[in-house]
């Protein structure tokens, strides 16, 4: 059931993304005085998901979708491990490209430590540190790693990220920017920033993904990367 409930949490935030709370566009001329902003170390999940968006299972009730979140959690412990192997991060990796990209707007970052045990954006942003900054950035991941459609050979296994992030000024708590990106949107209505995926990174199925590391992580590298450098251009 826990895996089950992980893959709601993932549909549900992708979801999310496109509706509900609108996007704040950010507005550099009347934000203020914002030249340092403080990175929230940003929420991911335990690990890469390997996801197959629609499969005979969920034809089958209840069990037919335990059977798929017992299969769904063998292949992302088989993906994890082959990060593992290859000693690949993509948080770390969207984080150090997250930091260029908002220093090639002519911001400082002071990267702000916390623990946070939610996928979910802060509720309080009052922390133990003597570094000033300007504002904080949010950012939480709705998640990452591969998806395929369906299990036909034209539904490919595909890089997928997602990012939420919101834009907060120290002085008054006021949210100056709110947006979401999605690499490889499921579900493309818009309400949030899209990018779509490179054909360079598509396997045909699971066992193909696993047999080509070096493309496999290139592939989540350039997911990892490119939404990174979208967060970083809501703020120019």
């Amino acid at each position: 059931m826990r895996n089950l409930g992980r893959l709601l949490l993932w549909l549900g935030l992708l979801a999310l993304a496109g509706c509900g709370t609108p996007a704040v566009p950010y507005d550099r001329s009347t934000a203020g005085d914002i030249k340092t902003i403080g990175l929230i170390t940003p929420r991911y999940p335990d690990r890469a998901y390997v996801i197959l968006a629609s499969t005979v299972g969920q034809s089958f009730g209840l069990i037919g979708a335990l059977v798929d979140a017992g299969m769904r959690s063998s292949r992302e412990s088989s993906f994890a491990s082959l990060l593992a192997s290859q000693r690949y991060s993509a948080p770390d990796v969207f984080e150090a490209q997250l930091v260029a990209a908002l220093q090639a707007q002519g911001y400082t970052v002071e990267k702000i430590a916390v623990t946070r045990d939610r996928q979910q954006f802060l509720t309080d942003y009052h922390f133990p540190t003597d570094v000033h900054v300007d504002a904080y950035l949010d950012c939480i991941s709705g998640g990452y790693g591969y998806i395929a459609a369906g299990i036909t050979s034209e539904a490919a296994y595909r890089p997928i990220f997602h990012i939420a992030c919101k834009l907060l000024r120290v002085a008054d708590g006021a949210i100056l920017m709110r947006d979401s990106v999605i690499y490889n949107p499921v579900n493309p209505k818009g309400g949030f920033v899209s990018l779509p995926p490179d054909p360079t990174y598509q396997f045909v199925d699971f066992d193909t993904l696993m047999g080509d590391p070096p493309r496999a992580i290139a592939g989540l590298n350039d997911a990892a990367t490119k939404t990174a450098q979208a967060v970083g251009t809501l703020l120019h």
